[in-house]
């Protein structure tokens, strides 16, 4: 059974802001990309554990789709998969 995918308001609000500045020079681009990150993102349903382990915060994982680091948290016992922060690979992190 897969794990459901939850988004925090923070990771919307980041999704809608890269979304934004990529569509300023090309909305077709901003289409394409957006579809791609969230079929990226549904991968985690099935396979939670894909991303790797954030050495500052043990709970926090993280998974790149170029250039966007997704960092995301798995509750087993809920079936869930938190999706936390969509951040650009250039961006100071606080999880890094």
């Amino acid at each position: 059974m897969p794990y459901r995918i939850l988004y925090t308001e923070e990771a919307l609000s980041e999704l809608r802001s890269i979304l934004d500045f990529i569509s300023t020079d090309n909305p077709s681009a901003a289409a394409r990309f957006g579809e791609s990150l969230l079929d990226h993102i549904d991968v985690l349903a099935e396979l939670p554990e894909l991303g790797t382990r954030v050495a500052r915060r043990s709970q926090v994982r993280k998974l790149l789709h170029s250039p966007i680091r997704i960092y995301y948290r798995v509750n087993k016992r809920r079936r869930l998969v938190e999706i936390l922060h969509l951040w650009h690979a250039a961006r100071w992190s606080p999880y890094e």
